[in-house]
């Protein structure tokens, strides 16, 4: 009897399994109907905020009207795909995953509200330039790099993308350099300026500059010109160029300075510029204009060399915000370096187009927050800020 009794609780146990197995709720469908939501949101009167609910560090944000797109690098991990995020419902989708697999990773991201531009590179550090149409969804371009063809960024100007291409696979010199005999690498390559339009798929050389060196292999632009540096032989001057987009001319602007870098056009005939030394960190915003020739003071002290610029007089700092008019006044504002404890920046390609920044939350180091900054809420003054 104790025997029989055992076999028939096995039967109703097995009975039971299988019971819950055909039962079970189906979590798949229920994922596909609601699918998880990327992005919470905050608002305020000065800024609205997307917050990253999962783990992750948004960076190369291109922040569209009704869509995010970003990268994501989770811990120590590169991004392997383009995201967009749908600000309305919340959701988010990988547009373009890296072709290198395992080794491949997307190492830049910018665009505008007609056209995306990323780099995928691979374990050799060799770049595929990727050109995308955000109304067609569609890759309309790729420009691969190579050794003797290398770029490793590049600017988006409304249709036409520029970058600086160059040989790496020259010999590269050096020099001693003050009494500390420092060395510094000179004359190691010459770069070509490049240009793609993306409706008619020409490429063209713009300018061949005669060296390639940190920090003066990225290109700026103002609304109707490409903005450079061409550092020359080591023994010479640097000179800033400008590429007019309607006339395709080139000027060049001697300062009478070894080494100028990190430009910011606040117009077609105004750059904010940094200078320095092979000895330090560039310390010290300046302002050139090609038409007088003259340079005035915007900030001695300012050392955020990676402030972003908005072509349209706006430069903002991890410290202060500028904000300089037609006749050269500056006024300053520290607004936004006050609400974020200077924790933020811009993680964008060329100018910026609106104050979107990178920012943490939630008590964590990760960069999970995009902050779309209302301009209205900046608090100016005439005088500079400590």
């Amino acid at each position: 009897m104790k025997k029989l009794t055992i076999i028939i609780l096995g039967i109703l146990f097995l009975g039971s399994v299988i019971l819950m197995w055909i039962y079970k709720p189906d979590t798949s469908k229920e994922e596909i109907n609601h699918p998880k939501k990327a992005i919470d949101v905050q608002k305020n009167n000065s800024f609205v905020k997307y917050n990253l609910k999962e783990e992750g560090s948004f960076f190369s944000i291109v922040n569209n009207k009704d869509v995010l797109y970003t990268l994501i690098g989770i811990s120590e991990m590169p991004a392997k795909d383009v995201f967009s995020i749908d600000k309305s419902s919340r959701l988010k989708n990988s547009i373009y995953t890296t072709k290198h697999g395992e080794d491949g990773q997307i190492i830049s991201l910018g665009g505008n509200e007609k056209y995306l531009v990323w780099l995928d590179q691979n374990i050799d550090y060799l770049c595929t330039m990727i050109v995308y149409d955000i109304a067609q969804k569609k890759i309309m371009a790729t420009i691969e790099g190579s050794e003797k063809k290398y770029f490793d960024s590049f600017l988006l100007n409304e249709d036409t993308v520029y970058w600086i291409e160059s040989d790496v696979t020259k010999q590269q010199t050096e020099t001693g350099t003050g009494e500390d005999k420092d060395t510094m690498i000179v004359g190691n390559y010459t770069g070509k300026i490049q240009s793609y339009h993306i409706g008619s798929g020409k490429q063209q050389l713009i300018d061949t500059i005669q060296t390639v060196n940190y920090p003066n292999n990225e290109l700026t632009v103002s609304k109707g010109k490409l903005w450079y540096i061409d550092n020359r032989a080591f023994s010479e001057n640097a000179l800033i160029k400008n590429y007019d987009f309607d006339t395709n001319r080139i000027a060049a602007y001697d300062l009478k300075e070894q080494f100028l870098g990190h430009l910011k056009p606040i117009d077609n005939d105004r750059v904010a510029f940094f200078k320095y030394t092979i000895h330090a960190a560039p310390i010290g915003m300046y302002l050139y204009n090609t038409n007088s020739r003259k340079i005035t003071v915007v900030n001695a002290q300012e050392n955020d060399n990676r402030a972003s610029y908005d072509r349209a007089g706006r430069i903002i700092s991890s410290h202060i915000s500028y904000d300089i008019d037609e006749e050269g006044k500056i006024k300053f504002s520290d607004t936004m370096q006050r609400e974020f404890n200077d924790n933020f920046y811009f993680s964008s390609v060329g100018p910026i187009s609106s104050l979107s920044i990178t920012t943490s939350s939630k008590g964590t180091t990760d960069f999970n927050s995009i902050v779309e900054f209302n301009p209205d809420a900046l608090k100016w003054t005439d005088k500079l800020l400590p």
